[in-house]
C-alpha cells in the first residue's frame, strides 16, 4: 500500500514500513525501513539535525547552516554539494561539470509500468517521484512498487537529459539506501566455477566494502544479492541484472550506513543525449524481524509470483541430459537407447546437449553454425525428435548462441561480429570468442537462428549456455565506453523477443553452471543450471547459498554418476537423488549402463518425486541448524506437511543419539516416516554377512549377482509425534551403526549418506 500525506511517503506491506519525505530543503530524505508502523509519529521523530557545522564539514548552503548532506539519510545521492559518501549517481555535463543536486519536483501513481527489453517485476501500481537538477538540467525519476503479501518493495531509477548538451553517466546505481549503522553483519554469496554461491558473512565496520563483477556477467565470484542483519532485523536486496554489477557498503565516522546497488561504474561511461533517458535495473528489497529463512522465502514467493513468467508457474518436467553420459561421443542410435530407458524409468524430457551441430566433435569448432551434425545425426534433427516424441518424451536442446568459434562458417562470413580489438590477437576462452551483442545485426542473427530452430522442430525446452567471460571489450558505435552494459541490453532484447514468440518453450539459463545465475535471467528463463558440479556433497553448499535468495523452482539439479566427474568422489545413488530432489529434478548419467539395482531404485525415486513434485519445487524451504548433520526441510503452504532431509558428511565413532528439531509445523499430531530407501550390499564390504540372512563370499559371482539386483532396504521409521515435541524437543532418530551389531533398529548413515523423512498432519488438537 502507498500512502502519501504532506509529502511524507509511507510504503507499507503486511509486516514492513518504508518511510521517506520531502524535507525542508526539498531533498528526498529517508526516514525509516523496518517493522510495520501502525501509527506514524510526527516527522520530527525521524529527522536528525545538527545546530552547527561539524568542524571542517560543509553546510548545504549559506542559509542552511548545520544542514550537511554528509549527515542526511537520502533516497538519492550525488556528489558535489557536501555529501562525501559514495554516491548513487555521478554525472558529467558541459565543461566537465560533475556536481548535481536533485530536489523534489513532483510525484504521481502509475499503473502497469513496463519497459521494453528490460526485466522488471510484473506490477500493478507504482509510485513515481520526480527530482530535478538545475545545474545540468536533468530529471531523476525514482520508482517504488509495493507487494503487500510478499513484504517486498522494488526500486529503480530513470535519468532524463533535459538539456541541449550531452551528459555522461559515470555512475548510475539503482538504489541508495541510507541506514543507521548498527553493527550489521553482511551475508553474501561468493565462489567460483563448480563451487558457486557459498555463503559468507562479514562484520561491517568503518570504511567501504565493495562486491562486484567485471566479467561481463553477474559471475560466480559474487552474486548480486545480499542480506544485512543487526540485532533488530534483517534486510535483503537482489539486483535484477545480468551484467557487471556493484554493491557498496560505506560506514561513516558518525555511524551512518550507505548501501548502493546497481550497474558497475567500472568501465562504464554512458553518453546520454538530449531528451534521452537511461533506466537502471530493478532492485528487490525485503525486510524481516525473524530470520534468514523468513526473508529468503519472502523473496521466493515474490519471484515465483511476479518474476517467473506466468505460463511457467507450474510443475517442471524431469529431464534426462546426455552430457555426462556421452559428452561429444554420440549418435542417433545411442540417443534413442537413452530415451527408451529414460521413459521406462519415468523421466519426461530428453535434452540433447553440446555436439549436435556443425562439425563439433570437441570444443574447438562450430559455435555459430546451428545446423545438424551430418555424421552424428545422419537423418537430421527432425527425425531424431520425431522418434524421441514417439517414445513418449518431450525434446530439449542445448545451445550457446552468444558464442562463436574461430573455426566456424559464421566466423569466416562475419569476423566483425566477434568481440575483439582491431589489429590485435584476442584472448581465448574454451577455444571460442563472444559475439558482440551490442550490434543489432548480431542480435537479429541470433533471434532468427533460434526462432528457426523452434519453428522447425518440436522443441519444448532450451538450455541456453554461456561458457566464456568477456574480454577485449570493444564495439563500434555511439557508446564505446559502455560496452558491457550494451551487451547485456542486447541480450535482453534477444531473449525477450524469443520468449515472447515462443511462450510455451521452457528456457533454462546456464553459464558454465552458475556464472550468470541472477534475477535478470530468471525473468526470462524460469530455471537455472545451478552448477556444473553435480557432486551432492558440494551441491549442499551451492544449493543452500542459492536458496537464500532464489526459489527451489529455479534450481535445476541432476543425479549424475556414482563417481563424480568434478570431484572424483563416490556417493550413493539415494543421496544423489535426495539432494537433487530439492528443486527441479533431472538425471545426467548413462541410463543404458545401469545395473538392475540402479534401475529399480531410480524408478522408485522418480515415482516419489512426482508424488511430491509441487512441494519440492514450490515449498517453503528451511535450512535447520544442526551440529552434526546438514538438515533441510520443505513445507507446503499450510505448514501441515513437510519433507526433511538429514545428510551426513562423515560418521562419528560411537556417536550419541541425535535429535532434529522441526520448528514450523502447525499445531497438531503428525505421522513421521522415512522414504523407502535402499542400499547396495557392496556398501557393507566384508560386513555384508552381518546384514544378510545368508553367507556370501565377498566379490564372488553370487555376491556380485545379488549386489546388482537385490534392494537392501534401509531402516524404516514410522512414528506419531506432536508438533510441539518436534519443535521444542525434536525428532529422536534411530541410533547410527556403532560396529557392535546391526538390525532394522539401526540407522546406517555412512559418509555422504542421507535420509528423507515425510511428515503429515493427521488431526487437530486443542492444547498443543
Amino acid at each position: 500500500m502507498i500512502k502519501i500525506s504532506d509529502k511524507v511517503f509511507h510504503l507499507s506491506t503486511e509486516t514492513t514500513s518504508y518511510l521517506f519525505c520531502v524535507n525542508e530543503h526539498n531533498h528526498l530524505e529517508h526516514l525509516y525501513y523496518g517493522e510495520h508502523l501502525d501509527v506514524l509519529d510526527n516527522i520530527d521523530a525521524y529527522l536528525e539535525r545538527y545546530a552547527f557545522e561539524l568542524g571542517s564539514a560543509t553546510s548545504y548552503r549559506a542559509d542552511t547552516r548545520g544542514y550537511m548532506l554528509n549527515h542526511v539519510k537520502l533516497e538519492a545521492s550525488t556528489y558535489g554539494k557536501g555529501d562525501y559518501r559514495l554516491p548513487m549517481l555521478h554525472i558529467e555535463g558541459k565543461d566537465g561539470i560533475r556536481t548535481t543536486d536533485f530536489t523534489y519536483k513532483s510525484h504521481h501513481i502509475i499503473t502497469n509500468y513496463t519497459v521494453k527489453n528490460m526485466p522488471l517485476s510484473r506490477k500493478e501500481e507504482t509510485l513515481k517521484v520526480i527530482l530535478y537538477d538545475d545545474i545540468l538540467d536533468l530529471e531523476l525519476a525514482l520508482y517504488y512498487s509495493v507487494f503487500t503479501r510478499e513484504n517486498i518493495i522494488t526500486r529503480h531509477a530513470e535519468i532524463r537529459n533535459c538539456s541541449s548538451d550531452d551528459v555522461v553517466l559515470d555512475r548510475a546505481s539503482s538504489i541508495n539506501l541510507d541506514l543507521l549503522y548498527n553493527k550489521q553483519v553482511l551475508t553474501k554469496l561468493d565462489g567460483a566455477w563448480i563451487r558457486e554461491k557459498h555463503k559468507n558473512t562479514y562484520q561491517l565496520t568503518k570504511g567501504t566494502l565493495v562486491i562486484d563483477s567485471k566479467k561481463g556477467v553477474s559471475s560466480a565470484d559474487h552474486n548480486p544479492a545480499f542480506m544485512l542483519q543487526d540485532d533488530v532485523g534483517i534486510t535483503g536486496m537482489i539486483l535484477m541484472y545480468s551484467g557487471n554489477f556493484e554493491a557498496t557498503f560505506e560506514v561513516t565516522p558518525h555511524d551512518l550506513l550507505r548501501v548502493t546497488l546497481g550497474i558497475n561504474h567500472f568501465d562504464f561511461r554512458y553518453t546520454l543525449s538530449k531528451d534521452s533517458t537511461f533506466i537502471t535495473p530493478e532492485v528487490i528489497l525485503s525486510y524481516s524481524v525473524k530470520d534468514e529463512t523468513h526473508l529468503a522465502n519472502q523473496f521466493h514467493q515474490f519471484i515465483n509470483a511476479y518474476v517467473i513468467p506466468k505460463q511457467h508457474q507450474k510443475a517442471r518436467p524431469i529431464i534426462i541430459n546426455n552430457w555426462e553420459a556421452t559428452y561429444f561421443d554420440f549418435n542417433e542410435k545411442k540417443l534413442i537407447a537413452i530415451a527408451k530407458k529414460a521413459k521406462k524409468l519415468g523421466m519426461e524430457l530428453l535434452c540433447l546437449d553440446d555436439g549436435w551441430f556443425g562439425h563439433r566433435d570437441d570444443d574447438t569448432s562450430s559455435l555459430g553454425d546451428w545446423q545438424t551434425h551430418p555424421k552424428k545425426l545422419k537423418k537430421g534433427l527432425g527425425k531424431l525428435i520425431t522418434k524421441i516424441n514417439a517414445i513418449g518424451l518431450e525434446f530439449g536442446l542445448w545451445i550457446e548462441p552468444e558464442m562463436i568459434s574461430i573455426n566456424s562458417e559464421l566466423y569466416i562470413a562475419h569476423p566483425e561480429w566477434a568481440i575483439q580489438l582491431p589489429d590485435t590477437v584476442p584472448s581465448i576462452g574454451r577455444n571460442q570468442l563472444v559475439l558482440d551483442l551490442a550490434q543489432q545485426a548480431v542480435q537479429d542473427f541470433i533471434i532468427e537462428t533460434v526462432s528457426e530452430l523452434l519453428k522447425t522442430y518440436n522443441i519444448t525446452y532450451i538450455k541456453w549456455d554461456h561458457n566464456r567471460n568477456l574480454t577485449d571489450s570493444y564495439t563500434p558505435g555511439d557508446n564505446p565506453y559502455a560496452h558491457h552494459y550494451l551487451y547485456t541490453m542486447g541480450l535482453y532484447r534477444i531473449i525477450e523477443t524469443l520468449t515472447t514468440r515462443h511462450q510455451d518453450v521452457l528456457f533454462e539459463s546456464c553459464a558454465s553452471g552458475g556464472n550468470r545465475a541472477d534475477l535478470g535471467m530468471m525473468y526470462y528463463m524460469p530455471q537455472t543450471w545451478t552448477s556444473d558440479n553435480t557432486d551432492p556433497d558440494e551441491r549442499l553448499l551451492i544449493q543452500e547459498g542459492a536458496s537464500l535468495f532464489y526459489p527451489l523452482s529455479n534450481m535445476s539439479n541432476h543425479v549424475a554418476s556414482e563417481v563424480s566427474h568434478q570431484m572424483f568422489r563416490k556417493t550413493p545413488l539415494e543421496t544423489r537423488f535426495n539432494v537433487a530432489a530439492f528443486g527441479v529434478l533431472g538425471y545426467e548419467l548413462d541410463v543404458t549402463k545401469l545395473t538392475p539395482f540402479d534401475e529399480k531404485v531410480i524408478a522408485k525415486q522418480i515415482l516419489f518425486y512426482k508424488t511430491y513434485r509441487t512441494l519440492f519445487q514450490y515449498g517453503y524451504f528451511q535450512i535447520i541448524p544442526h551440529p552434526k548433520y546438514h538438515v533441510w526441510a520443505v513445507y507446503n503452504d499450510t505448514f501441515d506437511q513437510a519433507i526433511v532431509m538429514v545428510y551426513q558428511h562423515h560418521m562419528t565413532p560411537n556417536p550419541r543419539i541425535e535429535r532434529i528439531k522441526i520448528p514450523l509445523l502447525t499445531k497438531g499430531s503428525y505421522t513421521v516416516e522415512t522414504r523407502e530407501q535402499f542400499f547396495n550390499i557392496r556398501a557393507f564390504g566384508s560386513l555384508v554377512n552381518e546384514a544378510l540372512p545368508i553367507s556370501l563370499k565377498v566379490h564372488s559371482w553370487l555376491y556380485n549377482t545379488i549386489a546388482n539386483r537385490y534392494l537392501f532396504k534401509a531402516n524404516t521409521f514410522n512414528v506419531t509425534r506432536q508438533s510441539t515435541t518436534l519443535k521444542h524437543h525434536g525428532l529422536i532418530l534411530p541410533h547410527e551403526f556403532t560396529s557392535t551389531g546391526y538390525n532394522d533398529q539401526v540407522m546406517p548413515l555412512p559418509d555422504y549418506n542421507s535420509q528423507l523423512f515425510i511428515l503429515k498432519k493427521i488431526k487437530e488438537i486443542d492444547n498443543d
